[in-house]
């Protein structure tokens, strides 16, 4: 099992960044709203870790902070991929999350963009 949730992974068509963003995912259908911090993020979607698991599909509205000054990205998404962990020491269970970008306007897909590329250097 492990090689399917690994193969996943390499199949991204978008390069993931490890940057931390405040996130909002609020599962539709379900009443809990789920703050969390982005592991990375990339064009495509963003990895985060959730108190409870999302069931694999499950589609969600997502508000992302991108901390640029400007209002929170917000767009649909849904879980692809939902992996159990937590620390051996403790009984609390978390759940690496990654969702997959689904409706996201072209105003939010720009600003992603440029807050996900590097500034370039000058000489």
């Amino acid at each position: 099992m492990a090689n399917f949730i690994w193969d996943g992974f390499n199949k991204r068509k978008f390069q993931r960044v490890h940057l931390t963003c405040d996130v909002v995912v609020q599962p539709q259908g379900r009443p809990k709203v789920y703050k969390a911090v982005t592991e990375d993020i990339g064009m495509g979607g963003v990895s985060l870790m959730l108190e409870d698991a999302l069931e694999r599909f499950d589609r969600c509205r997502i508000s992302l902070e991108l901390k640029d000054g400007e209002p929170p990205v917000q767009c649909l998404g849904r879980s692809v991929w939902v992996i159990p962990s937590g620390s051996p020491r403790s009984t609390k269970k978390t759940f690496d999350t990654g969702i997959e970008f689904l409706e996201i306007d072209e105003f939010s897909r720009k600003r992603l963009q440029s807050f996900l590329t590097p500034p370039t250097k000058k000489s």
